[in-house]
């Protein structure tokens, strides 16, 4: 491998930790988990607060596919002449976005309610930030790919011009004595 494709390599990986870390901080900032409550039988969690768990899982998604778009766009228009090998590098790049952002998400966040203690009845607790499903996660390299496909559908690409072969005497021939 060439030392500027190794650059490259190095460059996506390198954005693609730091993109899961922004958007992981970004997560925990604008995310509104649901709230549990304490009462007499212990916590619950309303179906008011519930929406909160849905809500968490939501804004992932959504930031990561905003994040996910505008980093493989950048990318694409940097490394466009890397062809196939930079579309597996940013989808690569954004699934480690996404762990990552999880991952920053979730220790930054609030800590699991079942380590809440000396509650009184009426006091709540946030629920901690946690994507139960895949889905969130495949948003984010399906967004990276809409990104690529967008510059390349963008730049286009000099037309192929086949030119045939009309001059009678390279074509085939034919025996038709059989």
């Amino acid at each position: 491998m060439r030392q500027s494709a190794w650059r490259r390599a190095w460059t996506v990986l390198v954005s693609a930790v730091g993109l899961g870390v922004i958007a992981g901080l970004v997560w925990w900032h604008m995310a509104t988990p649901g709230q549990w409550e304490m009462r007499d039988v212990g916590l619950s969690l309303t179906e008011e607060a519930s929406r909160g768990q849905f809500q968490v899982i939501v804004v992932f998604t959504l930031i990561g596919v905003i994040a996910a778009l505008a980093w493989s766009v950048v990318l694409s228009l940097l490394f466009g002449e890397s062809g196939w090998q930079l579309v597996v590098a940013i989808m690569a790049g954004s699934v480690l976005a996404a762990i990552v952002a999880w991952q920053v998400g979730a220790f930054v966040g609030p800590p699991p309610v079942e380590t809440a203690v000396g509650l009184q009845i009426g006091d709540t607790v946030p629920d901690e930030l946690m994507i139960d499903s895949a889905s969130p996660f495949l948003a984010w390299p399906i967004a990276a790919l809409v990104g690529v496909l967008l510059v390349s559908w963008g730049r286009g690409r000099e037309p192929v011009s086949y030119e045939r072969d009309t001059d009678a005497t390279t074509a085939p021939v034919i025996d038709s004595k059989t």
